[in-house]
């Protein structure tokens, strides 16, 4: 019985995580178009095409999963803001506002999931490391 919920657990999060990375490279493939004299724009493309990957990469190496869960936590932060004063500007009703940002909320909850599950694995493999010659 435990060993199915550890499954559905590791399953979930790893759906998750694969699911926040499709996310973001839609982001990119949808929202951007490749501009030669928006250096700022190629950069945000090439943040938003790598840190996905690192997240994924959770499975190879705990580490590059922590440093990829916090850079979509940073992604979601930055967009729900951007968002919200975007909407503010544009005197949107709050209704509007709240269906506008919370997906970005709910991912970046989704990303504190993420971060805490590779922080969770690295002390583990501390842990059960062995002790050194």
């Amino acid at each position: 019985m435990v060993n199915k919920l550890v499954k559905v657990d590791f399953f979930g999060k790893m759906l998750l995580r694969i699911g926040i990375a499709l996310y973001m490279w839609s982001v990119v493939l949808l929202s951007f178009k490749f501009d030669k004299e928006n250096l700022w724009m190629a950069l945000l493309m090439a943040y938003l095409v790598v840190i996905p990957g690192l997240s994924l990469l959770h499975y190879r190496n705990a580490k590059t999963g922590l440093i990829g869960g916090i850079g979509t936590l940073l992604f979601f932060l930055a967009s729900s803001i951007v968002l919200i004063v975007t909407d503010l500007s544009a005197n949107v009703s709050w209704t509007l506002i709240y269906l506008h940002i919370i997906k970005d909320i709910l991912l970046l909850f989704g990303s504190l999931i993420l971060i805490g599950e590779s922080l969770k694995e690295i002390v583990k493999d501390r842990i059960t490391a062995p002790f050194p010659k």
